[in-house]
């Protein structure tokens, strides 16, 4: 069984597209190794090592990926580095990711993200 559920692949298609090859990625989709999972209260880590992942340290957020299933949103980031993959999974709402988020069905989407053009708060 693969370790990444299907809205976790989606998300790190997104997040990694000019980060890993194809070759790369295909490992990812389908491994099934041990993992490192640690649910958070708000959110998870979720972690794959394999020498076949890149040695050089990225980390992706970018574009902004967001996961809804019901009232919980979702938001993402995907650290690389020593052979290692972590996505992190985290809240992006009022409501807390629940401990069994990766179990229920999940829509990905990437929104525009809007900024906010001006001076600076602090500025004077």
């Amino acid at each position: 069984m693969n370790v990444f559920r299907d809205f976790e692949l989606e998300a790190l298609n997104l997040l990694l597209r000019d980060a890993v090859t194809s070759e790369q990625m295909r490992l990812v989709a389908t491994f099934s190794g041990a993992t490192s999972y640690r649910y958070t209260g708000s959110g998870y880590y979720l972690t794959i090592s394999d020498q076949n992942l890149p040695i050089d340290k990225i980390t992706s957020s970018e574009p902004a990926v967001v996961g809804k299933s019901g009232d919980v949103q979702c938001g993402f980031v995907a650290f690389l580095g020593n052979h290692e993959l972590t996505l992190e999974c985290h809240t992006w709402g009022p409501v807390d990711v629940p401990d069994d988020f990766r179990d229920r069905a999940v829509v990905i989407s990437t929104p525009p993200v809007r900024m906010v053009k001006g001076p600076h708060p602090l500025s004077n």
